[in-house]
This record gives C-alpha cells, structure tokens and sequence, in this order.
C-alpha cells in the first residue's frame, strides 16, 4: 500500500505493509541513525521523535503514523534533530559536561529522551529521570552518569534560555 508520512519535516509516499515497523520503513529508507536493537521496545536504539516525543519505533506499525486529513503525525529522526533542533547542542554540551560518551548506537533514545525531559519539566527532578530512564539499555553509559548528563543538559538549555 501507498503510505504518505512527514518525515523530518517533508512529505512523503512510501510503499508499506499495514504491519510494517515504523523501523522497518525508515531503515528501508536509509535513515541510518534509527538503529534496531532488542526490537521489543526497551533499548532505545530506535528511537524516533513521532509528534515531538520519543517512541521506539520498532513498535509502531506505520499503519498508525500515515498521513490522514484530521491529523498530521510528524516523525523526525536523529539526522534532522541534530541539524536543526536548538536543544542538541544543550544536550551534548550536558552529555560532555557528565563525561559521557556514547557509542553512536544508542544515541537517539538517550538524546531525545534527555530533550523530552527538558522540554516536559524545564527544571527536571531526579526522579522525573530516573523514572524516564529506567527501562533504557545504558550500554556505553551508567544510568547515574546519563542522569548527570540530563541534569547538566538542562542547566544548558536554561542558560541559553536566559540569554535569549
């Protein structure tokens, strides 16, 4: 089937099955930074923004993100995030201030979780993060670490708020 999706901020007609993973269509459309991993939706790996918030997009189907009259689901991969999306610089510079260093594997699921925080609660509590990150595979990193990493991001962000 003909399946229309906005992808990283364009329209586009793919050819899916109902039951294709958001993964699946992406990867076949060489959006490379949306890695598979456990494929079970506890990785992170996957993960994609889908209407500004973050979703393994290995449990998708993309029958529910196709285009349709009354609603307009928008999908941005971390390709388009890292060019032009203000918070990433405030995540890396959080991410290197905690002395993290991700592996390019599961870079997506920890970098838009961090922005999903941020933007959620401007001023992100411990255990806000610890709630948000508590079902992530922290493979190049520990969760105390990335906590750091989130916290640090987020005086960033505020910082350049501030200066605004």
């Amino acid at each position: 089937m003909q399946v229309s999706l906005h992808i990283n901020d364009e329209k586009v007609v793919l050819d899916a099955e109902a039951d294709d993973s958001l993964l699946t269509v992406l990867r076949r459309e060489k959006y490379f930074k949306v890695k598979c991993g456990c494929e079970k939706g506890f990785c992170g790996n996957c993960t994609v923004l889908l209407n500004d918030k973050p979703v393994s997009s290995c449990k998708v189907p993309i029958s529910l993100v196709r285009l349709e009259r009354e609603r307009e689901e928008r999908i941005e991969t971390l390709e388009y995030f890292k060019k032009n999306n203000e918070f990433y610089a405030d995540i890396q510079s959080g991410f290197k201030e905690a002395g993290m260093n991700l592996c390019g594997y599961c870079e997506a699921g920890k970098i838009f979780t961090a922005y999903w925080l941020i933007k959620t609660y401007p001023h992100p509590e411990i255990r806000n993060i610890q709630n948000a990150i508590k079902h992530m595979d922290c493979c190049c990193t520990d969760r105390t670490t990335f906590t750091n990493g989130i916290l640090y991001a987020a005086a960033f962000n505020h910082a350049r708020m501030e200066r605004s």
